[in-house]
Parts: structure tokens; C-alpha cells; sequence
């Protein structure tokens, strides 16, 4: 299989693409970090679970960006296989990318489960083989659209919903900027869920601007962050 046949997109946008997605994991992890902090002062389980869930998140990005490495430097790949054989780049390639589906999506299942409150193990599980299903769709089925959906459905039935009933609740800024970044996520997959099957100058668009409001989601968390630590 050809290295960037999985996902669709030109090689140009991939070191553009591969900001954005440093910026995202870096606002993940400090989000992580600073509500695992937040847990162990006041032993507040919910912190826990937003901590797990950036954390999946963060682990996402990094297993993303290095299926750009392998794009960006295949020529430094391909020799590395050569001398060790089970390093071969569209082995790391493929499997970078259904890591990044799984844990973006094993972050979304943990918000989810928060948003709704859900405390069975087994729906939590029974959502997270579904993420899994989801990553290797991306091998098998040669398509993202899973990823996205199934993405899109979580954030606009459970994510969404709830930061929406916070905001009611406290009518805050921070609430607001919440539920707008995750309103923004929600579009943002919804947008990849339309994407052109073919390298057109639509489907370009319209990857561009999926990943710039994603962005823009992740920058509006971070932001509510430096906000809530002012205070």
C-alpha cells in the first residue's frame, strides 16, 4: 500500500497539518496533566476522567504525527528497513494511524461516559471495542469516514449536549468557551465526514478547513484553562 493512501490528502498539507497536531497534543497534555492535578487535591473522580480522556487524546496526536514522520521522511524510514525489516514504513505508517483512531476515540468514549454519567463498565467497553472496530476499519476498509462518524455522534449526542446543560448552569465564560470548542470538534468531523473520495480541489478545502476548526476547538480549551487557572 502507498505511504498517504490511507488518508486523503495531499503530502503539501503535511507539515502544516503536523503544527496543528503539535499544538493539539501539547494542549491535551497540559489539560491532562492539569486535571489529574485538580483529582488529587479533591479526590473529584470527574477529574480523573477528563484527565484519562485528554491523556488518550494526547497519545492520539503523537501516534498521528508519527504517521506524518514516515510521509515527511520515508526515504530515512526505508533504509532503517532495510537493516531492521519489521520497521517498514508503511507498517508504521498503517499502524500509527489506527493507534491515532483508537485513542482519539477512546478519549471521546471516556468524555462520553462523563457527559452521560454512564458508571457500567460494560457500556464503557462496549464503546471502546466499537473505537477499536473503528481502527481497523481504517486498514480494512481504507476509510476514515468510521473514525469520523462514529466521532461526530459522540460529540453531538453526549459531549455537546452536556457542556450545553454546564453553560445553563453557570453562565459563565468558561462554561461558553467549553461548549464552543466542542461544538467546533463536533464540526470539524463532521466536515472530514464529507470530504471528496478523491484528491479534488473541494475535498482539499474542505480537509483544510477540518483541521483549522479543529484547531481553533483545541486553542478555545486551552484558553478556558488559562482562564480558570487566573482565577
Amino acid at each position: 500500500m502507498p505511504i498517504n493512501e490511507l488518508l486523503l490528502r495531499p503530502e503539501w498539507f503535511v507539515g502544516a497539518e503536523s503544527v496543528f497536531e503539535t499544538i493539539s497534543l501539547i494542549i491535551t497534555l497540559v489539560i491532562s496533566i492539569y486535571a489529574y492535578r485538580a483529582y488529587k487535591l479533591s479526590s473529584n473522580r470527574r477529574y480523573r476522567y477528563l484527565a484519562v480522556a485528554f491523556l488518550s487524546m494526547s497519545a492520539g496526536f503523537f501516534f498521528k504525527l508519527v504517521s506524518n514522520a514516515v510521509v515527511g521522511f520515508l526515504v530515512m524510514f526505508t533504509e532503517i528497513a532495510k537493516s531492521i525489516p519489521i520497521l517498514k514504513a508503511s507498517h508504521i505508517y498503517t499502524g500509527s494511524l489506527i493507534l491515532f483512531v483508537f485513542f482519539i476515540l477512546g478519549g471521546y468514549v471516556v468524555l462520553s461516559s462523563l457527559a452521560s454519567d454512564v458508571k457500567n463498565k460494560r457500556i464503557i467497553i462496549l464503546f471502546l471495542l466499537i473505537a477499536m472496530l473503528c481502527a481497523v476499519l481504517v486498514r480494512e476498509a481504507r476509510s476514515f469516514t468510521f473514525f469520523y462518524f462514529f466521532s461526530f455522534v459522540m460529540l453531538a449526542v453526549y459531549i455537546v449536549p452536556y457542556m450545553y446543560d454546564n453553560y445553563k448552569k453557570q453562565k459563565s465564560a468558561n462554561s461558553y468557551l467549553v461548549f464552543l470548542s466542542f461544538i467546533l470538534l463536533a464540526v470539524s468531523n463532521l466536515t472530514f465526514i464529507f470530504i471528496n473520495t478523491t484528491l479534488s480541489s473541494t475535498g482539499l478545502n474542505l480537509y483544510a478547513v477540518g483541521n483549522s476548526v479543529s484547531l481553533a476547538g483545541y486553542v478555545l480549551l486551552l484558553i478556558n484553562m488559562v482562564l480558570v487557572m487566573k482565577k
